[in-house]
């Protein structure tokens, strides 16, 4: 598939944007430092434009934690209708037939320091990094072939006992593709957590971003998951996701299974 010029911004069908976690305070201890996990995902919509995108993601996802430093990778497979081009923590419509195409996704890798513990109304701090890899697949458009690289903070409160608010801001530096007139990112995330039971956990999350291409919309989605903590060992996570804007999915389904070591 070759990127032509484009009509429109939609947010990515990645499970790193949608992947709705309650706060690891408001998931309690759980035993070692590592976590594997995997979460099929489905998005599809017009994305604002007048064709139909639908996007399977399978995204495979390795943390390492251990006293306040959190490393994760996320290493996800696309497949892919419409025509749409993945492009960061985006989509962007492009010409063609938008012919079916699968094949690895764009690998994120993650670092998150937590500076201190939530107290009241003082919030946890904990600034990150992360660095898109780019080994997608250009012609199917399931990446630009291009590094992009964000930094931000995430912030959790623990105002009383079983509720978590939390928000994240962070700022994406895109990688240019000639013709696709790429633009930097804001980036945010707040939410809420709520413990339903000591076992069970759901969250309502706002999420999106400034427009990645000059004179398009900002793009804004809303999500509920829930979380449910089956044994100190392993987690399942269920989710839904509806844009708010045009340029966003119509909607977005998942579910995942965690498990710790």
């Amino acid at each position: 598939m070759k990127l032509g010029k484009v009509g429109g911004v939609v947010l990515a069908a990645c499970s790193l944007v949608f992947a709705a976690v309650p706060p690891a305070s408001a998931l309690g201890t759980l035993p070692g430092s590592f976590e594997i996990g995997i979460e099929p995902s489905l998005f599809s919509g017009h994305f604002g434009t007048h064709h139909q995108i639908t996007i399977y993601d399978l995204p495979l996802t390795l943390a390492y934690h251990d006293h306040g430093l959190r490393v994760q990778v996320e290493i996800p497979y696309l497949a892919m209708s419409g025509a749409g081009a993945i492009a960061g923590a985006s989509v962007v419509p492009v010409r063609g037939t938008g012919t079916p195409r699968q094949g690895a996704g764009d690998v994120w890798v993650k670092l998150e320091y937590r500076l201190n513990q939530p107290a009241g109304w003082v919030p946890a701090v904990m600034p990150y990094a992360k660095i898109k890899l780019p080994v997608a697949s250009y012609n199917k458009g399931l990446g630009t072939g291009r590094f992009d690289e964000e930094g931000g903070v995430r912030l959790t409160w623990h105002v009383r006992h079983g509720i978590f608010p939390y928000a994240q801001m962070g700022y994406q530096s895109v990688g240019r593709l000639p013709g696709l007139h790429l633009q930097n990112m804001v980036t945010f995330e707040p939410g809420i957590a709520v413990a339903l039971t000591q076992n069970q956990f759901l969250s309502l999350i706002v999420m999106g971003h400034t427009p990645v291409q000059q004179r398009r919309s900002w793009v804004v989605s809303v999500a509920a998951a829930y979380n449910l903590k089956l044994n100190m060992r392993w987690g399942l996570q269920l989710y839904l996701a509806h844009g708010l804007t045009p340029a966003s999915p119509a909607v977005g389904a998942g579910v995942g299974v965690m498990a710790h070591f």
